[in-house]
């Protein structure tokens, strides 16, 4: 195991035991094998980080809504399927681009969802080249755009997650502007550490 798999093994591990202490039972969220990882990658021509391929290994991630605003993490099968359609209806909408730049106003190949809200946003993992390689960005189904990173990674996502619900302080998770222009807000959560977004204005 690296550095990096314990890492992520270590966050969930702690974010595991606070959600053990509800009552009610979730379903779990099935674990992607090494050769399922590598043919991913094979097929999407990229190199996931290691945080990303240590996330979608643990065997044991719940799949309820407990990464904020709210979240659900999905399988490498659900979020290989939402990348599918959002390609798909920016290609019929006309709106791939390759444009350069930190924000773009479409769904490009080299983003690749790891967790879906109720609503149908994801959370996102861009996997250009660059200072962002990694990152985790909201995407908004409606708006069709990214704003800031929500997370310079999935890595440290997991311990900012963790750390909320130990803690039980606000969610470190902070939404971009719909207008691209950087600003951001944080969430919050409850008392009993379940995360909330706060409302749209």
């Amino acid at each position: 195991m690296t550095s990096v798999d314990h890492g992520v093994r270590d966050s969930w591990d702690r974010i595991g035991i606070q959600l053990r202490g509800h009552a009610r039972t979730t379903p779990i969220r099935p674990a992607a094998d090494a050769g399922s990882l590598d043919a991913v990658e094979a097929e999407l021509a990229v190199t996931l980080p290691a945080d990303v391929r240590a996330w979608w290994a643990l065997g044991d991630v719940s799949a309820d809504y407990w990464i904020p605003g709210p979240f659900a993490p999905v399988a490498l099968e659900e979020a290989l399927d939402a990348r599918e359609t959002w390609l798909l209806v920016a290609q019929e909408d006309g709106l791939l681009s390759d444009r350069d730049g930190e924000e773009e106003a479409c769904f490009l190949p080299e983003f690749v969802p790891i967790a879906m809200s109720p609503g149908g946003d994801g959370l996102v993992v861009g996997l250009r080249p660059g200072e962002h390689h990694g990152a985790v960005f909201l995407w908004d189904h409606e708006r069709w755009g990214l704003g800031a990173p929500l997370w310079p990674s999935t890595g440290s996502m997991l311990r900012d997650v963790a750390v909320a619900l130990e803690t039980r302080t606000p969610s470190p998770l902070r939404q971009a502007a719909p207008d691209g222009a950087g600003a951001a807000r944080p969430d919050r959560t409850h008392d009993s550490g379940d995360p909330v977004r706060e409302p749209e204005c």
